[in-house]
């Protein structure tokens, strides 16, 4: 009877007991962009995104990508007494730096043309047989970088703003007298994606039904199987 009344008692308590939850972490992602609108290289502009907030969650990895593409035109007109075949590209370095200005990511998007031209026509028109113009030429590149550690640049509660550079590297080669005009404009998109874990209560895994019992005739039961085993015993 002893042992039966003190579990009973137990159950009592556990019947009025707060439902258990747990924490889960759950993986997700922010993406973030900012933009450098295609111009005439060189330059020195800036973009500016958001940073991660700490209060979010815990950041597990940070991936960067720089896109860059060139845009323009070249003029070639081959100036030698003979011949030449002439290969030339339309290039910009574009390049994604750190607040202290040491580079962290580059590119070097480029378009290529190759003709063979003739000898020199006496006419620096860019067109004929010794020369061409080459308009609406583009290309693209990427490069990207994932990040697993040393995320201090990117945490905070304001925004990361970074430097993007684009220089020309247009040239022309194949004449020993070559004339060369290039128009080149460059354009970049910068794309920050933020992976980290959030916690979300879980649903209780059991939640114990309410009793119809009153709570004060449930507590008086425990109370009294208490005091009828303590009456027991003292009989014994």
């Amino acid at each position: 009877m002893h042992r039966h009344s003190i579990q009973l008692a137990a159950a009592v308590v556990v019947a009025f007991a707060a439902p258990i939850t747990t924490q889960a972490a759950t993986l997700t992602t922010a993406k973030y962009e900012s933009y450098v609108d295609i111009q005439k290289t060189n330059f020195d502009k800036f973009v500016t995104l958001p940073k991660f907030d700490p209060n979010l969650g815990e950041l597990k990895k940070v991936f960067v990508q720089l896109g860059s593409e060139v845009q323009g035109s070249i003029r070639l007109e081959n100036l030698d007494a003979q011949p030449a075949d002439v290969t030339a590209n339309l290039a910009a370095e574009v390049s994604l730096l750190k607040p202290d200005k040491s580079v962290l990511l580059t590119t070097l998007p480029t378009a290529s043309i190759a003709q063979s031209f003739a000898a020199d026509d006496e006419t620096l028109d860019f067109t004929g047989a010794s020369g061409a113009t080459y308009n609406n030429l583009s290309n693209s590149k990427t490069a990207s970088t994932l990040l697993t550690s040393d995320f201090d640049l990117f945490i905070g509660s304001d925004t990361l703003t970074l430097p993007v550079t684009a220089v020309a590297k247009s040239s022309g080669t194949g004449a020993g007298n070559l004339a060369q005009i290039f128009n080149t404009l460059a354009a970049a998109k910068v794309e920050v994606v933020y992976e980290y874990y959030i916690k979300k209560p879980e649903e209780p895994k059991r939640k114990i039904p309410e009793s119809n019992i009153p709570l004060s005739a449930l507590a008086a039961v425990g109370v009294g199987a208490l005091l009828k085993s303590k009456y027991q015993l003292s009989a014994e």
